[in-house]
């Protein structure tokens, strides 16, 4: 018997499936996708080190959008001493062969979860069906996604079961564990940021500092980003 292929996606998301689009205009679903096969191990030590020679932990979660807007445990950093980490995460996003895809919804397009809930689905699943030949390429696939949103998590499992025989879900997922969830987050925070940047023209105050302007923002970030995209 062959060795069985198999191919991992990691799920994050960005924004609240309420409808009330106070709490935020855009709902996005950033999927990464790695196939075993490939191994990544050599860029996750270069990153852990990288990490480590600027005083964090090896295995520290990073959150893109706190270190954007120098919340949380950024708070007390710098612009340079940040931007320091968020680089060295493109690098690892650059140098691993992944994949990604992200699915948005804009909010002001709809009325209740019922109706975010449906296109959203429509999306994903019309993306498994397109990409059916690489999929069934496979053996195993895995979704890992930390369940930090009931709808969604009900949603995955309803987009999956085209493949239902060959998924599995992962138990007990969390951002700590895997640094290609870390990618997933990364991924969402930079396809919002070109949201509200083609929306209104300009980069937030706090994205303009970090980022060092738009032209720099679509140059250094999101060119290397969509370059990994998977359709």
């Amino acid at each position: 018997m062959g060795k069985t292929k198999e191919i991992s996606v990691f799920v994050d998301e960005s924004g609240s499936f309420d409808p009330d689009r106070s709490s935020s205009r855009y709902y996005l679903v950033c999927m990464v996708f790695h196939d075993q096969e490939k191994d990544i191990s050599r860029q996750i030590e270069v990153l852990e080190q990288n990490l480590e020679a600027i005083g964090l932990p090896r295995n520290h979660c990073v959150h893109a959008g706190p270190l954007i807007r120098r919340e949380k445990e950024y708070a007390n950093l710098s612009r340079q001493e940040r931007r320091g980490i968020f680089d060295r995460m493109m690098v690892f996003l650059r140098t691993c062969e992944v994949e990604y895809e992200c699915f948005k919804i804009d909010k002001n397009l709809i009325g209740s979860r019922q109706a975010l809930h449906d296109p959203l689905l429509q999306q994903i699943v019309g993306f498994l069906v397109r990409q059916m030949d690489d999929f069934n390429a496979y053996d195993a696939i895995k979704v890992y996604y930390d369940n930090g949103q009931h709808e969604l998590a009900a949603l995955l499992k309803e987009a999956f079961a085209i493949y239902a025989s060959r998924t599995q879900f992962v138990k007990d997922v969390s951002p700590e564990k895997y640094k290609l969830f870390q990618v997933a987050d990364l991924a969402c925070t930079l396809e919002l940021t070109r949201l509200k940047l083609e929306e209104t023209g300009a980069l937030s105050p706090s994205e303009y500092q970090f980022f060092g302007g738009s032209k720099n923002f679509r140059k250094n970030f999101l060119k290397p980003l969509m370059r990994k995209r998977k359709t």
